[in-house]
């Protein structure tokens, strides 16, 4: 388990999540079953943020989730809830919002363990990321505003874990939310912000993994360089972002690169593109 965290720093993460789910089984066999969860909690979260196929990982969470609910995981229950709602959106079920009841996951309502997020600040967190990441996707500035803002007055960037690979996604979507909300809004804190984010993610190329950081630096410095005006920069930025996460095989932030690269071409008139 705490080795994982290690690899899905410096290999491939596609393949190092897998050591999570050899942790949960044999955790379950012997009766470690809030480790198990961890495990699975960990595992399931990095498939949807490695680009694994999505109907898998929802699969994958509503089980995990039926678990929780069987041994009253409250904690972890609630850490998972925000993002199998994200993927949930993301297959199209639109209909699951982020304060409703799990009767659309389950055919069943469970709402036990709703006021975790108000009291622990990781629960919190989580759904502040997820939040901003749907703000983002689906370009929602409001609500990318709202909940950038409340996770950077949670958890500022120099408490980060850069072992953890939850942290270094929340960096990579902060900055990249931050970048977005900066520019629609002419709020140069936001960009402040999410220069930090790349920054950050630019030493982990260099000090962890080219495989695993390298798109998202990329993408980053394209979406500083838009802010910046820096047009012909950002392009050919966007460009090797795009292919990065192609060679690495992160689909999702291929996907996410070509999407925001397409909001640049339209934004700054370059439509043949």
């Amino acid at each position: 388990y705490y080795s994982t965290h290690t690899k899905l720093c410096v290999e491939p993460m596609q393949s190092a999540i897998e050591h999570y789910a050899i942790a949960h089984t044999a955790a379950m066999a012997s009766g470690a079953v809030r480790f198990a969860f961890a495990c699975a909690f960990v595992y399931d979260n990095n498939s949807f943020w490695a680009g694994k196929k999505l109907d898998l990982v929802v699969n994958s969470m509503k089980e995990t989730m039926k678990q929780m609910i069987f041994y009253k995981n409250l904690v972890m229950l609630a850490l998972l809830r925000p993002i199998c709602r994200l993927s949930l959106r993301l297959t199209g079920q639109s209909d699951v919002h982020q304060r409703d009841d799990l009767t659309n996951i389950f055919g069943e309502t469970y709402k036990e363990g709703e006021g975790i997020s108000s009291k622990l600040p990781l629960v919190m967190l989580t759904e502040c990321f997820a939040k901003f990441s749907e703000g983002l996707i689906f370009r929602e500035v409001d609500k990318a505003r709202d909940s950038i803002q409340q996770y950077l007055s949670i958890q500022g960037l120099t408490t980060a874990n850069m072992n953890n690979s939850g942290d270094f996604f929340r960096i990579f979507y902060a900055g990249l939310a931050s970048f977005y909300v900066g520019r629609e809004l002419d709020d140069g804190v936001l960009i402040t912000r999410g220069t930090e984010c790349k920054d950050w993610i630019e030493k982990l190329v260099v000090s962890a993994s080219t495989w695993n950081f390298q798109n998202k630096a990329y993408l980053l410095q394209a979406e500083e360089q838009f802010c910046e005006r820096n047009f012909d920069v950002a392009e050919r930025l966007y460009d090797a972002a795009i292919l990065s996460a192609k060679t690495h095989k992160f689909v999702n932030e291929q996907a996410l690169a070509n999407e925001l690269a397409g909001h640049f071409y339209l934004d700054t008139g370059r439509k043949i593109k």
